[in-house]
C-alpha cells in the first residue's frame, strides 16, 4: 500500500503539472476514467476536459466516451480556436481539422469538472461555465491508448 506522503508528493507534483501547461500553453487537458458507483449499478463514461480556457474568459469545454488521444485532438484543436479569439458557443456546430464536432449547454460543471473549478471558481460564485463537444460521425479517431489512472496504483 502506498503511503500518504507519496500520494501527496504525487498530486503536488500534478498540480505543479498542470499549472505550468496552463502557463505555457494556455490550458491542460485533465482526463477521467469510466467509474462505476458504489453499488455496481451505473456507469459514469470516460471523459476529458480542459481546464484554462477561463482565463480567455471563455468556457471550459468537455468530451464524453472517446479515447483520450481522440479527446486531446478534439479538445486542443477547439482551444486553438478560442486562443485565436473566437468565442465558442452553445448551438454551434465547428469544422476543425480532426471533423465536426456541436457545441452544447453544459450547465452542471462542479459535478465533473473538479480541476478548473479549484482553479478557476471564484468564492461564493457559480461554477466556471461548460460546453458539451458532441462529434459528428466523421471525426477522425485519433491512435494511442488511453493512459491509467497515475494514482491509483
Amino acid at each position: 500500500m502506498e503511503s500518504p506522503e507519496r500520494f501527496t508528493h504525487q498530486v503536488d507534483q500534478y498540480d505543479a503539472w498542470q499549472r505550468e501547461t496552463i502557463r505555457r500553453h494556455g490550458w491542460a487537458l485533465q482526463a477521467v476514467l469510466g467509474t462505476y458507483d458504489i453499488d455496481g449499478d451505473g456507469e459514469a463514461p470516460p471523459f476529458v476536459y480542459t481546464v484554462g480556457l477561463s482565463g480567455f474568459a471563455h468556457p471550459e469545454l468537455i468530451l464524453f466516451a472517446t479515447s483520450q488521444a481522440t479527446a486531446a485532438t478534439v479538445l486542443n484543436d477547439l482551444g486553438e480556436v478560442v486562443r485565436s479569439g473566437r468565442r465558442l458557443r452553445a448551438g454551434e456546430k465547428v469544422r476543425i481539422p480532426s471533423g465536426e464536432v456541436h457545441l452544447l449547454a453544459f450547465p452542471e460543471s462542479e459535478h465533473w469538472l473538479f480541476a478548473a473549478n479549484d482553479l478557476y471558481r471564484m468564492p461564493d460564485r457559480p461554477p466556471v461555465p461548460a460546453l458539451l463537444v458532441v462529434p459528428d460521425e466523421d471525426l477522425v479517431v485519433t491512435p494511442g491508448e488511453d493512459r491509467p489512472c497515475a494514482f491509483c496504483s
